[in-house]
């Protein structure tokens, strides 16, 4: 290759920052391990997401870091792509995935506000999830397996598939895509696709 493997990998997380806040409707913050900013999705006129970030868009804000720091610690320390969900305030909730790439070991910090258009944060009001279904929700929704939904979890595949019987029954839906269709609100016009089974 003739161009530059770091500009080619910043081109390469661009894309997928891009594509993934569009597909889910959230921002997202690729950090290293010691958390110094990347590249982030956040338009310079969204105020409130501004306030994850320094003034000079290199780090997060010390209130957020820390968060954001555990979470990367738990993703490292159990070898897991997926960190639980935190939550900053009662406001935003965010996440963390860990991305192997040829420049090493980034993060990708989702972010997700509670507003109507809010997937998650909709379904947890909407069917009164409890904290792990929404933790096994959020995978589903990434396209988990059970098998990698009871690694990054850390519990048996006989039991993500118990919260999976159970998110069917609160959400009133016959099959996972159906559940994905109604959390997603892709239900509306009747015309929307719903991801294949996973």
């Amino acid at each position: 290759m003739n161009g530059n493997p770091s500009a080619m990998v910043g081109l390469e997380h661009q894309r997928h920052v891009e594509v993934a806040s569009k597909r889910q409707r959230m921002k997202l913050i690729i950090v290293d391990r010691e958390r110094r900013v990347l590249l982030d999705s956040i338009e310079p006129g969204e105020h409130e997401l501004r306030l994850l970030l320094s003034d000079d868009r290199t780090k997060l804000r010390i209130d957020v870091d820390g968060v954001v720091e555990s979470l990367i610690e738990q993703c490292v320390r159990e070898d897991v792509r997926h960190s639980r969900i935190a939550f900053l305030g009662a406001q935003r909730f965010v996440r963390v995935t860990r991305l192997n790439g040829n420049s090493g070991i980034l993060f990708a910090l989702s972010v997700e506000f509670f507003r109507g258009g809010d997937s998650l944060s909709r379904a947890t009001r909407k069917y009164q999830l409890t904290p792990r279904e929404i933790d096994v929700l959020a995978m589903i929704l990434e396209g988990a397996s059970a098998t990698e939904t009871a690694h990054a979890l850390k519990i048996a595949e006989t039991t993500v598939q118990g919260y999976y019987k159970r998110l069917l029954s609160k959400t009133k839906s016959r099959n996972r895509p159906a559940m994905v269709a109604n959390v997603l609100d892709w239900g509306g016009s009747g015309r929307q696709r719903s991801p294949k089974a996973m």
